[in-house]
C-alpha cells in the first residue's frame, strides 16, 4: 500500500507541477479561449438557423439552448485535450526519446500525468470563456443539476484518459512513421463526426448513431456532453462504466504495444 501511495503520489505531483506552470504561462490558454468565444459564437446562430428552418423548438429530444451548451463542452474538450502524440513524434525525430524513457519514471504515465496537468487548465479557461457566450445570448443549461456534477467531473477526466490512449497509440506509430500527423488528423476528424463533435450524435441517421455508440470515440465528447446537458444520473452512471472499460482495453493494448516498441527501439540521431 504505501509503494501504491508513493507511485501516485510522484504522478500527481507531476499533473499539479504542470498545472501550475500552465497558469504562470497563459498565453497559448488565453488564446484558445479567445477562439471559443469566436467558435461559440458562430455557433450559436448556425443552430438558431438550423432550429428555425426545422419550424420546430425540440430536434431529437434537445432544445436550442441544450444543443448550445453540448458544444460548449465538446468544443472545451477538443481544445482542452493534449497533443501526446505529437511529442512522441518530436522526441523520436530530435532523439531526445533516449534519454527520456532512461529517467526513473514510467514514461507513458509520466505523460499522461503531464497532459492532465496542462488540460484542466485549459478546460476552466475554455468553459468559462464559451459558457459565457452562451449564457449571455441564450441564458443558463435548462436541465443540468448539482447532483449529476460530480458524475460530469470524473466523465470528464476518464475522457481525458481514453483519448490519451488512443493519442498515446498514434504517437507509437512514430517508431515507423516519424512523422504522425496524418494520422493525427484521421483521428481528429473521427472525433469531429462519430464522437459528436460539431453535431450531437442524436441528430444522426439511425445507422450511424447505432455505429457511433458502438465505438469509443463518442466517450471523448459525447458522453461528457450528454452528462452536462441531460443530467440523468442513471445515464451519467452507464457513461462512467463504458468509459472506464474501455480505458482498460485501451490502455492494457497502448502498454503493451509501448513494452514491444522499447526492445526494438531505433531513433534517428538518438
Amino acid at each position: 500500500m504505501k509503494g501504491v501511495r508513493a507511485f501516485v503520489g510522484k504522478y500527481l505531483a507531476i499533473a499539479v507541477i504542470n498545472f501550475q506552470s500552465s497558469t504562470a504561462y497563459s498565453g497559448e490558454v488565453v488564446m484558445r479561449s479567445i477562439m471559443i468565444t469566436v467558435i461559440l459564437y458562430v455557433l450559436v446562430h448556425l443552430w438558431k438557423a438550423a432550429y428555425g428552418a426545422s419550424g420546430s423548438t425540440v430536434i431529437a429530444g434537445l432544445t436550442i439552448r441544450d444543443t448550445l451548451w453540448y458544444l460548449v463542452l465538446t468544443e472545451t474538450l477538443i481544445l482542452s485535450k493534449s497533443a501526446f502524440s505529437t511529442r512522441i513524434s518530436d522526441e523520436v525525430r530530435d532523439g531526445s526519446l533516449a534519454y527520456t524513457i532512461l529517467r526513473p519514471y514510467n514514461y507513458i504515465v509520466y505523460h499522461m500525468s503531464y497532459s492532465l496537468g496542462d488540460s484542466l487548465v485549459k478546460l476552466v479557461m475554455n468553459f468559462a470563456a464559451g459558457g459565457l457566450v452562451v449564457l449571455i445570448l441564450e441564458g443558463p443549461p435548462e436541465h443540468f443539476t448539482l447532483s449529476s456534477l460530480p458524475f460530469l467531473i470524473v466523465s470528464i477526466l476518464l475522457a481525458l484518459v481514453l483519448d490519451f490512449c488512443f493519442e498515446g497509440l498514434i504517437g507509437l506509430c512514430a517508431f515507423v512513421l516519424e512523422d504522425v500527423s496524418s494520422l493525427q488528423l484521421i483521428y481528429n476528424k473521427i472525433l469531429f463526426i462519430l464522437g459528436g463533435m460539431l453535431i450531437p450524435i442524436d441528430f444522426f441517421p439511425r445507422w450511424l448513431a447505432a455505429l457511433s455508440k458502438a465505438l469509443p470515440f463518442n466517450l471523448i465528447l459525447y458522453g461528457p456532453a450528454t452528462i452536462f446537458v441531460k443530467g440523468d444520473i442513471g445515464a451519467a452512471a452507464g457513461v462512467l462504466v463504458m468509459q472506464s472499460l474501455w480505458i482498460l482495453v485501451m490502455a492494457g493494448i497502448l502498454f503493451a504495444l509501448y513494452s514491444r516498441t522499447m526492445k526494438y527501439l531505433s531513433i534517428n540521431g538518438g
